[in-house]
């Protein structure tokens, strides 16, 4: 066997479960993952590297030694694996299976330790350099699926693959070299055998052939690992595959792709591991006195197995290949089921160990082997066998279609009207809001019961394992909790209106609102609480799972909420410290444990696309905004129109930021206002309202808060509004610069609208 690198996974890549021969475990990857940004976690591979390399040498090894023996020995000499296993256990005992085995054991960590740690590098340099190029980008196949700039397509992946493989390769080629010399001394007295060990198979190989004698076989290791392309490319394409289209959870998706994509790679790669067996273990010649060599180049072996040996080498050493589970147990009554009662003839292609690939190849080419292949016949196979293996086969099958415990119960959101199940109606009721008023935020507990000595129970201690909390592009489908925050001063109905007609199962949206404790607060609470009561008491799938609502202790810098007086440039720094204040107040007091997405929906937002949720969660994005607008009559042109509202998102500029050096700590940059020209590139000034394309992506700098879908972890990781000039920047547009120095990246959609009230 080749010593594949077990991709155990770094931190910041995302990568398939440990593959050796015969045996498959599934790495805790994270599915999804982007592609790291940073050199800082480059060496956490190499770590990960380490110990998947000694994990995969006290399970595989054995694997190994088999294939390699069958791989490389006269025809005849094993049956098949069984018969491989039994002879080396009988003659040489159970080490015999683990000669070779100190190569490895040093070799295979600083293999994985370097494959690894390359593969991260790769994929950073990749994305950076070459496929965050638009131009690069289009012309790469496949890529219009994975349209995210920031993240690395799936043939990205492929080509770091090559190049990993290409660089392990050095380290590999000796390492596998030695490994198969010793695996295929069957003399059970050492005294007897041509090599003691690993270090006396050193010596003579620099000894009697050079440095160019160790690394023999350096091409065709190359050539092998050269098919990490289908490895990690399709290992990409299975776990977004599977993580947009199933609700399995993340390690059953890194269970499942691994092996496939394990099994997709040693398909493709077999040949070329068989080539590289042969041309290890053939007799070096000359000095060393092993006998005659048969090849000189990894293209002669290469044409001594597609011409003599290829039929039976594919029928009879795929076994030892490491496949997944499934694929193993459909095989095993697939074959059993097709071969029930009856014995093979004797041919070329079969022999006791036969697979599914052979009956496909053509007769012509069945003929063209030599006669004096051996072959073997098939026993009749016991009527348990097959229903034991027809019991494992219906397992996998329930384990692959059943959804996985922790995610969510799918729910459909494309109507507004919500699945008429038993089991969705109850969860409705569960989750429904106990007060049609303002019942604490989910997932806070409903009042306890009351005991039979008349005191109500104390809540329970619960603990919450926020791992396990999912914010994905499929949020409505994995039942992921959106929490509504929303600022109000004034009651606008056309408001409430709108969030009712969102299409976003209902049930998975807890709102808040904050309100200021004056008279205009008073008045927008009295008609903010008899419109949640009416939606609230109506039907269930109509009502929210919980509507908080909060009480300012500050009193607001302006009385009048008239618009010319809330958008002076002298009332800015006040009014903006003040709506600071407000939003770190509701985020902090609503945030609750099962939240995954915050939705910042300013109160005079009076129309959004009914998927508004599921438009902007969908990009699975950090930080989104959408443009804001406001619907106007042109007097010009006699019609109604539409025209910029918000200027708080945009792309920095040089002047803005010689302004800020210059600046006194306690100054800050405002937007949109004459007196203070910035030059910034403003996301309103970007949209295309004749030829809108709502998923056109742009990366900012600065973001308004009238519409702003954030991750929660972004705000549980510290990112708020801050009340202080923060590099001269409050509100929302300091919580833009605050994520950024988080490390997250902020994002603006200049084609998608919505629309502020004109007052």
């Amino acid at each position: 066997m080749s010593s594949i690198e077990a991709p155990l996974s770094p931190v910041d890549a995302q990568l398939p479960g440990d593959m050796v021969s015969g045996s498959q475990s599934a790495a805790g990857a994270v599915v999804g993952a982007p592609v790291p940004s940073e050199k800082k976690s480059d060496y956490k591979g190499f770590v990960a590297g380490v110990f998947s390399g000694i994990a995969k040498l006290s399970v595989g090894h054995p694997f190994d030694t088999v294939k390699v023996r069958l791989q490389t020995s006269k025809e005849g000499h094993f049956k098949g694996p069984l018969d491989c296993v039994l002879q080396t256990v009988r003659k040489e005992g159970v080490s015999g299976l683990y000669k070779g085995a100190t190569p490895p054991l040093v070799g295979w960590m600083v293999m994985d330790s370097v494959m690894l740690g390359s593969l991260t590098l790769y994929r950073r340099l990749l994305l950076e350099n070459v496929f965050s190029k638009p131009a690069i980008r289009s012309l790469t196949p496949f890529a219009s699926y994975q349209p995210d700039p920031k993240t690395l397509p799936s043939f990205g992946h492929g080509i770091a693959g090559i190049l990993a493989g290409t660089t392990v390769s050095f380290v590999a080629a000796p390492v596998e070299h030695i490994k198969a010399r010793l695996q295929i001394q069957y003399a059970a007295d050492k005294s007897k055998r041509m090599y003691s060990g690993p270090i006396d198979c050193l010596k003579k190989l620099l000894r009697t052939h050079g440095i160019a004698g160790l690394y023999r076989g350096l091409c065709a290791t190359i050539l092998f690992r050269s098919f990490f392309f289908f490895w990690w490319g399709s290992y990409d394409v299975l776990t977004q595959w599977m993580k947009n289209n199933t609700s399995m959870s993340a390690p059953v998706i890194n269970f499942w792709a691994g092996g496939i994509s394990a099994q997709i790679f040693w398909l493709t790669s077999y040949p070329s591991d068989v080539v590289k067996q042969r041309l290890m273990t053939d007799p070096m010649g000359g000095a060393l006195g092993d006998g005659e060599r048969k090849f000189r180049r990894w293209k002669d072996a290469a044409r001594a197995v597609y011409r003599r040996e290829l039929n039976s080498l594919l029928a009879k050493y795929y076994l030892p290949v490491p496949t997944s589970p499934p694929v193993q147990i459909f095989r095993l009554v697939l074959i059993n089921s097709s071969n029930h009662g009856r014995q093979i003839e004797p041919a070329p292609i079969l022999v006791t160990n036969s697979t599914l690939l052979i009956p496909a190849l053509p007769r012509s080419f069945h003929r063209s082997i030599r006669p004096e292949m051996a072959v073997a016949r098939m026993r009749r196979t016991n009527p348990v066998t097959l229903l034991l293996a027809a019991i494992l086969a219906f397992g996998f099958v329930i384990f692959v279609l059943s959804p996985s415990t922790s995610s969510a119960s799918p729910v459909r959101a494309g109507s507004g009207s919500a699945s008429s199940s038993s089991s969705s109606q109850q969860r409705r009721e569960d989750d429904a809001a106990e007060n049609p008023l303002s019942p604490p935020t989910k997932a806070f507990f409903k009042s306890q019961p009351v005991r039979h000595d008349g005191q109500q129970a104390p809540p329970p201690v619960v603990q919450y394992d926020l791992n396990q909390l999912s914010s994905s592009s499929n949020s409505a489908t994995k039942g992921e909790r959106i929490l509504i925050l929303t600022p109000m001063a004034r009651f606008v109905p056309e408001y409430w209106d709108n969030v009712v007609k969102l299409t976003y199962p209902h049930e998975l949206i807890s709102i808040g609102f904050i309100i200021p404790t004056n008279k205009e607060g008073n008045a927008a609470l009295a008609a903010l609480e008899d419109a949640i009561g009416k939606t609230q008491s109506g039907p269930i799938d109509k009502r929210f799972a919980s509507i908080s609502i909060l009480r300012q202790d500050f009193e607001p810098p302006l009385q009048s909420q008239d618009e010319k007086e809330r958008h002076k440039i002298a009332n800015q720094k006040a009014r903006r410290e003040s709506m600071s204040r407000a939003r770190n107040s509701l985020l902090f007091t609503t945030l609750g444990p099962a939240t995954a997405w915050v939705l910042w929906l300013d109160a005079d937002i009076v129309e959004t696309p009914q998927t508004l949720i599921q438009d902007l969660t969908a990009h699975d994005y950090p930080v989104l905004v959408p443009n804001c607008y406001q619907r106007y009559y042109n007097s010009e042109k006699k019609k109604m129109d539409v025209r910029p509202y918000d200027y708080n998102s945009w792309i920095d500029s040089s002047t803005a930021q010689n302004m800020a050096a210059e600046m006194g700590p306690e100054e800050i940059l405002l937007e949109g206002y004459a007196e203070m020209p910035t030059y910034r590139t403003l996301m309103a000034h970007l949209a295309d309202t004749t030829n809108p394309n709502p998923k056109k992506i742009i990366e900012l700098d600065g973001v308004g808060g009238t519409a702003l879908m954030v991750k929660a972890e972004v705000h549980r990781d510290g990112a708020m509004f801050p009340a202080f000039p923060f590099y001269h920047l409050v509100e929302t547009e300091g919580f833009a610069k605050m994520a950024k120095r988080l490390g997250y990246s902020v994002y603006g959609l200049p084609d998608y609208f919505v629309y502020h009230q004109n007052e």
